[in-house]
């Protein structure tokens, strides 16, 4: 399992355990660019960081957006959720 081809098969394995559940539980549609989507950040926040620095990934914040504007991102104070994409 190599995350739809989007995560090197040799790099996934050698993560640690709590990643690789993490990656597996928040996997994102093999059509889309996410690796995963919609990860819950409170409890998981040494995992997001780990897995950010270990397979250089960028994230992307989710959650209510504080102004009435459409098609911009949450900022990192108001997230409750967090999505991985490849650099």
């Amino acid at each position: 399992m190599a995350l739809n081809s989007k995560v090197d098969t040799l790099k996934f394995w050698f993560l640690p355990r709590p990643c690789r559940k993490l990656l597996e539980k928040h996997q994102a549609h093999p059509l889309e660019k996410a690796v995963a989507k919609q990860i819950p950040i409170k409890g998981n926040e040494e995992t997001i960081e780990k897995l950010v620095q270990m397979l250089k990934l960028k994230r992307r914040f989710r959650g209510p957006r504080t102004q009435l504007t459409f098609m911009r991102d949450c900022v990192k104070a108001d997230a409750e959720r967090v999505s991985l994409y490849a650099r």
